[in-house]
């Protein structure tokens, strides 16, 4: 296999390349004066070729380069595989209103159509969106064993949360591997002042270290209000996980003063805060994609 990726990979193609024991290329890229991208696959893949590409802010000159990437290896022969760590504008995937696209379908049959044979995505926000609009195979890869792996040592009595009922699941995992117990938050509005808090559906915190996980940190203002509600509820200390920390609008600000101990997320978007690497779980699923399409 051949692993290639751009200069937005922050070291992650490379780490995938070497634990895959195969070698990289880095894509020849640059921007003309108009603004438009140019792309170059300098080297012929050797076996598969396997696209590590996450697609985060800017995020249309990023999956412009993709796609390109993608066109460009199709020349060959050789099966593509699409590792997208963050896959950007995968939240749009129905119309909520008259009139407006599904963006997310436009990004996966764009890569289908080009000739990706497989795909692998990290904690996408709605798996179901691509299992219904890519029809190759592809894996969604959760780091629920790596979240638990850095706060297993740190931990006394911990309580995993979810900041509402549809993001659950990844609470369940990491509490699994955590030995802890699970919940997730509801909103109550104080039918006199209007405050609006958040806690728990059914557990206590008090006494307890709690993590509230989610796959992407934008805003951080209901983890915010989360981590400032259970600790005024007797909370020990309040962590903050999630896999994609986008981080916008004084997001890191507005945890860390919210009482928040520590905001910890993964390497699919860099930042301040990206503590853990996919690399290991990535390769993995590669690898096992690989050995389905062969």
């Amino acid at each position: 296999m051949t692993v290639y990726g751009f200069d937005s990979s922050n070291g992650l193609a490379a780490r995938i390349a070497r634990l895959l024991g195969d070698r990289y290329v880095a894509m020849e890229t640059k921007t003309f004066p108009d603004g438009e991208e140019y792309l170059r696959v300098p080297e012929k893949p050797e076996g598969a070729a396997i696209v590590v590409a996450s697609t985060y802010s800017p995020q249309e000159k990023r999956l412009m380069k993709l796609l390109m990437a993608v066109e460009a290896l199709s020349q060959w022969g050789a099966p593509i595989v699409v590792a997208v760590p963050y896959l950007a504008y995968a939240r749009q995937d129905k119309r909520f209103l008259e009139g407006e696209p599904i963006s997310v379908r436009i990004v996966l049959s764009s890569l289908e159509a080009l000739g990706v044979d497989a795909l692998v995505v990290v904690d996408v926000h709605q798996p179901h969106a691509v299992e219904e609009w890519f029809k190759q195979p592809w894996r969604n890869v959760i780091p629920y064993r790596e979240v638990a792996r850095y706060f297993r040592d740190v931990l006394r009595d911990p309580l995993v949360l979810a900041p509402d009922r549809g993001a659950v699941e990844r609470a369940r995992l990491v509490a699994g591997e955590l030995g802890a117990p699970y919940d997730f938050l509801v909103k109550e509005r104080d039918r006199v002042t209007g405050e609006v808090r958040v806690k728990p559906k059914e557990l206590s915190v008090e006494g307890r270290d709690v993590v509230i996980v989610d796959d992407i940190i934008s805003t951080g203002g209901t983890m915010a209000l989360a981590a400032k509600n259970s600790l005024e509820a007797g909370a020990r200390h309040v962590y903050a996980a999630c896999t994609h920390a986008v981080m916008v609008k004084g997001a890191l600000d507005r945890l860390l003063s919210s009482g928040i101990e520590e905001v910890v997320a993964t390497d699919t978007v860099p930042s301040p805060v990206s503590k853990i690497t996919v690399a290991p779980s990535l390769a993995e699923a590669v690898r096992e994609i690989l050995g389905e399409i062969a």
